[in-house]
């Protein structure tokens, strides 16, 4: 047995018992289980699967590192609109007219996530966890968000996780009492606003290697979502960066994501760049600034693709343009010159960090 600090997760399929009930079984099963399987499909590193129970996946993690408040939001957030755009899949692809699929808009996901200590232990070919702090993330399952907020897709994580999170003043704040625990101090966060906006925003920004004037490629022993993590944090991101001394962030939105713009303290010179695009653990594209000449820009993409050992990485810049879409050949000279050893000496130090972290 060990114990451990870390998240505790519980992605919780709501109007589960009412549709089963006023279902026809051979139909509501199958689309049961294809809702079940796509939330099982998110939970990877940092998270490992506990278990399912019925309508709803738990899983924890026990890495100190990782993830980060931001990237833990993102999971959550990512584990719904997949479950959003299945639920959304199943609604098109059906003509039937039975009860389970013409209910099958009335089922919603809600997340609930707490932080805390647990203990781990080997129970045969299976782990479990126990503790308090897992006796009370199963408590907020049962709660009347809803009904006081009018929120139904969401988010509801404990004070200790918001906290851990550090990113809490996004989050409503929420709280109810339990029996044993007392009142319990929690935070809302809706995720049908989140999945609303990010269709609003869907206009793909994304460089294919072709498209771009130079492209490096580099395979990582780690699973994607660290390497995702590593790349986009800017106090991991300092890390590994060569000759940055300091990374500042802007967030107009509160948080990582479009709009966001990294400024990066280099011993040669300071770099801008600005979140064009964002699609979390897949790619992010950014418009740089040429440093030595502000008025010129170039477009990149960080793409990350799984593999069967890890994440391989591939990182394209785009043509130099002016602000009237004339191309610079000078700049990219410039920058080419710079990104090769640049690139090729970050990424380097990113692997061996990575590595030393396993």
């Amino acid at each position: 047995m060990s114990t451990h600090t870390g998240y505790l997760l519980i992605a919780d399929i709501t109007g589960y018992t009412q549709f089963l009930t006023s279902s026809e079984m051979d139909h509501a099963n199958p689309i049961l289980q294809s809702l079940l399987s796509v939330l099982l499909e998110q939970i990877g590193d940092p998270l490992n699967f506990w278990k399912t129970e019925g309508d709803a996946v738990l899983a924890y993690s026990t890495r100190q590192d990782f993830p980060s408040g931001e990237t833990f939001l993102t999971i959550c957030e990512t584990i719904y609109n997949a479950f959003t755009q299945r639920r959304q899949d199943i609604i098109a692809n059906t003509t039937c007219p039975c009860q389970a699929c013409a209910n099958v808009g009335n089922l919603d996901l809600k997340i609930i996530a707490h932080h805390g200590k647990f203990d781990e232990m080997q129970l045969g070919p299976t782990k479990d966890i126990s503790g308090p702090d897992v006796i009370l993330v199963h408590r907020m399952t049962k709660t009347d968000v809803t009904e006081r907020t009018g929120i139904g897709s969401y988010a509801l994580f404990s004070e200790a996780a918001a906290q851990a999170m550090n990113i809490s003043d996004i989050m409503e704040p929420f709280s109810q009492d339990f029996e044993h625990f007392g009142e319990v101090k929690m935070k809302v966060y809706d995720l049908a606003k989140s999945w609303e906006k990010m269709r609003a925003t869907r206009e793909r920004d994304f460089l294919e290697e072709d498209d771009g004037i130079w492209t490096i490629r580099y395979h990582f022993d780690a699973p994607k979502g660290v390497v995702w993590e590593a790349i986009v944090a800017p106090e991991h991101k300092v890390k590994w960066t060569a000759d940055v001394t300091d990374i500042r962030m802007e967030n107009p939105l509160g948080r990582l994501g479009p709009g966001s713009g990294y400024h990066c303290a280099h011993a040669m010179s300071d770099f801008f760049f600005r979140v064009t695009y964002w699609e979390p653990f897949e790619y992010f594209s950014t418009q740089m600034l040429h440093p030595a000449r502000p008025e010129i820009s170039f477009p990149d993409t960080y793409h990350l693709m799984e593999t069967d050992t890890g994440t391989e990485v591939r990182y394209t810049i785009g043509i130099a343009t002016d602000a009237d879409g004339v191309r610079s050949e000078v700049a990219e000279q410039e920058l080419l010159a710079f990104a090769a050893e640049f690139w090729a000496a970050s990424f380097a130090d990113l692997d061996a960090q990575l590595s030393a972290s396993k």
